[in-house]
């Protein structure tokens, strides 16, 4: 039982986590729009620098006009991802003039040499403010780190480019998961009496299957999420997280609850309006995720219960505590990334998020056990 519970726990905690990255790191619901690529790029180009260790934030969702997409280590930059150089470039300008003063220009990574180039005939012709230099081309134009095709690409779903950025942002999440996986089933081995050799091969074996159920469950989340009926499922998730948190902000306590939870969401303070749509975004998200791993926990089961090697007795006590697990991980980790930021923002929100998830799933499922216990003794 103990095996189950560090299973249920766990899972329920990077499933949370999994939707917070989810979250941070994919603008999905435009990938639905014309321009979706140009979403995609943000996205890839994003995670791609936050990989080589830079300080990234994506300030272009809140479509500030003209404003930067992101600031990478304090430098400001547009990107563009256009079906060719001159298109990617000229969407730059407006009336012959660049937009984006101060701003570096990021363009495919296959359209990078051409872009230079076209870049210096516009400083040439004094199309840019303040720069008359061609040379100054190629350090106001940005590689980007996937091509044109790759953009689109990751705008979809079941290819290879979209579910390799899949991976990526799922990266943390799985590796954070394998290690208290590790360290909670290497504890448990130890307190019912096995030797440390022992432990160590049910750590390994039971942290490898944590592993891989958060990767699956990650992407397949995201992959999903690309798709008609995963953008239906989230419409669907959208109205009832609406519904649920309108009906909360009408008291004051509800109000508190929900710009604190939003701000943890967010990494930041904020109330009001913004506040209810940050938490329904993460409500939304978390659904979805929530319910791609449960699905995972309990066909299984299901099948289980199929062939007769598990009573149904077991099989509703095991989902009863995976859901539990899920929701109460959630509340754990969305208070714990809160946390997590105020003491270290960006690698303290996935920390902290993980770390009080596994909490809240504990607390969740340990709970659904405590209660089914008491039902069967009873009715027994």
């Amino acid at each position: 039982m103990k095996k189950n519970v560090n299973n249920s726990t766990v899972n329920g905690a990077s499933a949370a986590s999994s939707a917070q990255s989810t979250n941070s790191y994919m603008q999905y619901t435009q990938y639905r729009n014309r321009q979706a690529h140009g979403w995609a790029a943000e996205d890839a180009n994003a995670m791609a620098d936050r990989l080589a260790g830079k300080q990234v934030e994506q300030v272009g969702r809140n479509n500030t006009w003209n404003g930067a997409d992101r600031i990478v280590d304090g430098v400001q930059i547009q990107t563009k991802y256009c079906a060719t150089a001159q298109d990617s470039v000229n969407a730059a300008f407006q009336n012959c003039r660049y937009r984006y003063n101060g701003m570096k220009l990021e363009v495919p990574k296959d359209q990078y040499e051409e872009a230079v180039k076209l870049m210096a005939d516009k400083i040439r012709n004094g199309q840019i403010p303040g720069v008359t230099n061609p040379a100054a081309a190629s350090n106001m134009v940005v590689k980007g780190n996937c091509t044109y095709k790759e953009a689109r690409n990751i705008a979809k779903a079941g290819n290879i480019d979209s579910i390799k950025f899949d991976v990526k942002t799922q990266t943390v999440t799985c590796g954070l998961t394998c290690g208290m996986s590790f360290l909670l089933t290497y504890v448990n081995s130890v307190r019912d009496g096995k030797t440390h050799k022992e432990a160590l091969k049910e750590a390994s074996s039971q942290a490898a299957k944590s592993g891989v159920t958060a990767m699956v469950v990650g992407v397949g989340t995201q992959q999903l999420l690309r798709t008609t009926v995963g953008r239906s499922i989230a419409a669907s998730a959208t109205h009832a997280s609406r519904v649920v948190i309108d009906a909360a902000y009408k008291s004051q306590v509800g109000r508190q609850v929900v710009n604190k939870t939003a701000s943890a969401l967010a990494g930041k303070q904020i109330a009001g309006q913004v506040a209810k749509n940050t938490l329904t975004k993460g409500m939304r998200t978390n659904m979805v995720t929530g319910g791609v791993m449960l699905a995972a926990q309990t066909i299984p089961d299901a099948i289980k219960v199929c062939q007769g090697k598990m009573s149904r007795r077991q099989f509703f006590e095991n989902t009863a505590s995976n859901t539990a697990g899920l929701g109460g991980g959630y509340v754990g980790a969305t208070v714990g990334a809160y946390v997590g930021t105020a003491l270290c923002p960006a690698l303290g929100t996935v920390v902290g998020g993980i770390i009080g998830g596994i909490g809240g799933g504990i607390a969740g499922s340990s709970a659904v056990k405590g209660v089914c216990s008491l039902f069967y003794k009873r009715k027994g």
